[in-house]
């Protein structure tokens, strides 16, 4: 990706421009900016993992957003968006606030109403439909792919610290999932970097404060 130096937006509320917000990423000619950022990591269903710092955190948000405009410029035009779609996301949305309101307080603090909200999580709810529809969700895990992940994973590291293990038919489904939820992982990191790198895509690092 390019680093490219950020652009500040302005408002004219009075003589002379007041700095209000600046770019923090682009995807082609649209436009991802740090109110964006603080937006998304308010509303949308991310969590901060115990493992990252408030930087590498919002790192992730940003590469969501892109993500996201790549998907909406790639597939907008293709799917229709309806009801349902949307409130499938704004489901996930409301369990994190915790109650709708606690929600409308944090619409309310970024002075959003209804239709600003629904304006902003439109990608997002783009992204997930365009993943259900075009991104395989079922895949066969063959037999000795998890029976070559028991002998030199599962056994060892619970042969190292002492523990009894359970046997290869007692642990086989718990070792397909997982290798099936890896593999996903794997397939849909290839499938979205093929997509993006069809885009122009520059992102400019957080300020250090």
């Amino acid at each position: 990706m390019i680093i490219k130096a950020v652009f500040p937006l302005f408002i004219l509320l009075q003589p002379g421009a007041i700095l209000v917000d600046r770019i923090v990423a682009q995807v082609n000619e649209e436009i991802i900016t740090l109110h964006d950022v603080e937006r998304a990591v308010a509303l949308l269903p991310v969590q901060r993992l115990e493992s990252e710092s408030e930087d590498e955190f919002h790192s992730r948000i940003l590469d969501d957003l892109v993500t996201s405009k790549v998907i909406a410029l790639e597939y907008g035009d293709e799917f229709t968006l309806n009801e349902e779609d949307v409130e499938a996301v704004q489901r996930k949305i409301l369990q994190k606030a915790g109650s709708l309101e606690a929600l409308q307080a944090i619409l309310g603090g970024f002075a959003m109403n209804w239709d600003d909200f629904k304006r902003f999580i439109r990608e997002k709810v783009l992204y997930e439909k365009v993943l259900r529809e075009k991104f395989p969700m079922e895949l066969i895990i063959p037999f000795d792919e998890i029976e070559a992940y028991y002998n030199s994973v599962y056994l060892p590291s619970h042969l190292q610290i002492g523990l009894e293990p359970q046997s290869l038919v007692e642990m086989a489904p718990q070792i397909e999932t997982f290798l099936r939820r890896r593999r996903m992982e794997q397939q849909l990191s290839e499938w979205l970097a093929d997509i993006r790198s069809a885009y122009r895509i520059e992102i400019k690092p957080r300020s250090p404060r």
